[in-house]
């Protein structure tokens, strides 16, 4: 009851301090911007390790605060800083990496944009940014923010931006280091590689046809630390991918689809990597007053059925903000995996979105592991089992999101995964719960 009427009493006081947050900015030199984000989220999880023996039920409070600056001295240039204070209110968590930031320095760039006359390329702006920063393209399956983590991810790096408007083309080039979480309470030096996690990559986007969208990468990973996969061991990381994606986006009373493929070569060890993933989607939008949308999504990652064959096959998952795609429990990755998605949303109001989703997630093979969204192994079967049914189980996911201003977002739901026949033959296979709720505020 407490909670709830701090909840209450909060908001209020958002309200009033939104309205001050517009005074102010209104008020600042045109060369100065100031933005605030406060987000809470209270989680409760249950049997995340499928094993009721063990008390394992947790409900715990997040916390993150986001303080925006933009310092603009002329129109091309921007100097941006973006502070973060990221904490849990729980004090059980033996490992709060993923959960703590204190006063850090998450975003620290500098931005250049010129634009000038067409060239007969037809270029007509280019843009430079250095710093630490946010890469997030395409849905980020692959590189992202992962901005549903308390503490999200970063880049130490620079990107340079070709603009050819004429042809409706961007080309992205970009490189830099993942920025290593140290501890909640030590900053996180800007440029020290400590992660020794790094990529290179391009990635181009262009508009051939109305809203079409057709999207072109290329990325290489390379680590100078060891990354688990399962029955394949430990080992330092020089992979490459190439792929693309052919968008239709959503529409009233049409059907949108989405294709996304890419393939893997490099060295794992002393192995050869050669790994694909595939990501197929297909829906339709009703034409009604609450635009009900049903789809249809289909996840395939390569997982490894030899690791003693010389050749590693387990796809990569790079860098992704995984939360919006495999099942909201952040149970599974875009490694070793088969997920049958199934989708259905509506909007009752302008404000208020409904949506239900269903998996059934099959390993892509027994013989590689169960990895979670973290691109941890969860589970390996053992070798001595002679058949391994691929089923994991299935996830129903049920989210309702209502935007009530320009200020207050609010976002709840509730998942439970069902355990199937592969938990059943390798381990602890009972079903888990998951609830959440979060309050996000800016202005």
């Amino acid at each position: 009851m407490r909670k709830l009427l701090f909840i209450f009493l909060f908001l209020i006081g958002w309200s009033s301090i939104s309205w001050a947050g517009e005074y102010i900015n209104k008020h600042l030199p045109k060369y100065l911007k100031a933005d605030l984000q406060y987000r809470y989220r209270l989680e409760y999880r249950d049997n995340f390790d499928f094993n009721d023996t063990h008390d394992d039920q947790d409900a715990f409070d997040l916390y993150q605060t986001r303080l925006n600056l933009s310092y603009i001295p002329i129109k091309q240039l921007t100097l941006f800083l973006q502070g973060q204070d990221a904490r849990i209110g729980y004090d059980e968590f033996v490992d709060k990496s993923g959960f703590e930031n204190f006063m850090d320095l998450r975003q620290f760039y500098v931005n250049y944009e010129d634009r000038f006359m067409f060239d007969p390329l037809g270029l007509n702006k280019i843009s430079l940014r250095l710093g630490r920063q946010e890469f997030a393209y395409g849905v980020e399956r692959l590189i992202g923010g992962f901005n549903w983590s308390n503490v999200a991810q970063t880049f130490d790096g620079g990107k340079i931006g070709f603009h050819f408007t004429p042809l409706h083309l961007q080309l992205d080039v970009f490189g830099g280091d993942k920025v290593s979480i140290k501890s909640p309470r030590e900053a996180d030096d800007l440029f020290d590689g400590s992660s020794k996690d790094r990529l290179w990559a391009y990635y181009a986007i262009t508009k051939p046809y109305q809203d079409l969208i057709v999207e072109n990468y290329f990325i290489r990973r390379k680590t100078g630390k060891n990354v688990s996969y399962g029955p394949n061991g430990s080992g330092a990381i020089n992979d490459f991918t190439f792929g693309g994606r052919v968008l239709k986006p959503t529409s009233s009373g049409r059907i949108d689809y989405e294709l996304e493929t890419a393939g893997q070569w490099g060295d794992f060890n002393d192995k050869d990597v050669r790994a694909m993933m595939t990501v197929g989607i297909v829906g339709y939008t009703f034409h009604h007053k609450w635009f009900p949308r049903g789809a249809f999504e289909f996840d395939y990652a390569t997982g490894d059925s030899d690791p003693t064959d010389g050749t590693h096959r387990t796809f990569d998952n790079l860098y992704p903000t995984n939360h919006p795609f495999y099942g909201f429990m952040d149970l599974i990755s875009l490694q070793n995996i088969n997920d049958y998605r199934y989708q259905f949303s509506i909007k009752p109001t302008a404000k208020l979105k409904l949506q239900s989703d269903y998996h059934l997630i099959y390993l892509d093979t027994p013989k590689d592991s169960f990895y979670s969204a973290g691109r941890a192994v969860t589970r390996t079967a053992s070798t001595s089992l002679s058949h391994v049914n691929p089923h994991v189980g299935d996830e129903i996911d049920l989210t309702a999101e209502y935007k009530a201003n320009k200020v207050l977002n609010v976002l709840a739901g509730y998942s439970h995964f069902f355990a199937d026949k592969y938990l059943l033959q390798t381990g602890a296979n009972d079903d888990a719960d998951f609830f959440y709720t979060q309050l996000t505020f800016s202005l």
